[in-house]
Parts: C-alpha cells; structure tokens; sequence
C-alpha cells in the first residue's frame, strides 16, 4: 500500500495527478495500491453506493477513508445519515472540539468558523463584524455507527459535525460538509490541516 487516493467527479487531461481520480473511474481502480482514501464532497454518492462492497472491503482490509460532504446515500458501511438543523444566529452554528483526533490536533474550531471574501488576514474579532459562518458545517450526523466517536459538535447542543468509527481493521473518517483541507487557513490553527490529514492517512 503507498499513497493516497483522491475520487471526487472531474475531467481529467495530461496534468492531472495519477492519484486523483474521477469517480467514475473507482472501479478501474486498484484500491488495494493506497493506504488512504479522501472522497471529495462533489463525487457522485448514487455511483458509489454501487461501490459501497468493495470500499467497505478495502476499509475493513486496514484503509483510512476521508468522507468529506453530506451524506445522503450509505456508500460505505455504517456511513451516517445526514440531518438538517434550523440555524439563526452564530450560536446556532458554533463549533466546538468534542474528543480528540490526530486531524483535528491543536485547531481551534473557530478558526475554521467564519469565512470572508475581504482579502488579507484578519482577526477572529474582525471576522465577528465581517464574516459569515456556516461554511464549515450547516447540518449534522445522526445514525452514527456503534462506537462512533464524535470530534466536532456544532451548536449548543454539539451535534456532531465530525465523526469516525471503526470498520473492521480500518477506520471511517466522515466531516459534514465541504471538503476538510479547504479550510486549511493561512495564519490560523488550522493553516497545517491539509498535512494533518495527508500524514494521518498514510499512517
């Protein structure tokens, strides 16, 4: 086993790298060539969940797969549901750590909370008056699997956002939302996030 395996629906040409794929490529495939999987939140949930036999295999076989998006289809097995939540104001959307994952070490979960198109770096205080949240996570995981464990909860009641459980001798690893490195933000603690999750795969 060796790299790590992106799928998420493109079109690929001469520049795009042998080890991201289009998900319609999945069943040509060598799954048992990678250590990692990171399934991008665009890649085609009804395709995979023709797929879910074998990557449920290759989980349970020792990989560690990345879900990013809303789950709206179990395409690997014990894959939770997803789950709307009526939201007002930044309390109903806060973010907050819940148990601990290597991924997740040392970031600040407001860090990732609001987002703006006023370029430069800005402070959370500014980010208060000028930003908008809800990018990270508008929604949450329920169904979770036996054992589950939940790493970010979002709102008063910390409904979970992040989740993993193991499958067999391999773990799932499932955020709600847009794709987890996007919010690896320059100047924050989660400027490393990208790494986090490229190191924490290939382990």
């Amino acid at each position: 086993m060796g790299n790590i395996l992106t799928i998420m629906n493109m079109v690929r040409d001469a520049s795009t790298p042998p080890d991201l794929i289009d998900t319609y490529e999945l069943p040509s495939t060598d799954l048992g060539n990678y250590r990692g999987i990171v399934v991008s939140m665009g890649a085609d949930q009804v395709f995979l969940e023709r797929q879910r036999e074998r990557l449920s295999a290759w989980v349970r076989a020792g990989g560690k797969l990345l879900a990013n998006g809303l789950p709206m289809r179990r395409w690997v097995d014990g894959l939770p549901s997803h789950r709307k939540m009526e939201f007002h104001g930044l309390d109903d959307v806060w973010l907050s750590a819940v148990e601990p994952h290597p991924i997740w070490e040392g970031v600040e979960r407001r860090d990732m909370l609001l987002r703006t198109g006023v370029p430069g770096e800005h402070s959370f205080e500014e980010l208060r008056e000028i930003g908008v949240a809800g990018f990270y996570a508008r929604s949450f995981l329920s169904d979770l699997p036996a054992g589950a464990r939940v790493i970010t909860g979002i709102g008063p009641g910390k409904l979970p956002v992040d989740v993993s459980y193991r499958l067999g001798e391999g773990e799932v690893i499932v955020h709600n939302g847009n794709d987890l490195s996007g919010f690896a933000f320059p100047g924050t603690s989660a400027a490393g996030l990208r790494r986090a999750i490229t190191e924490y795969l290939e382990k």
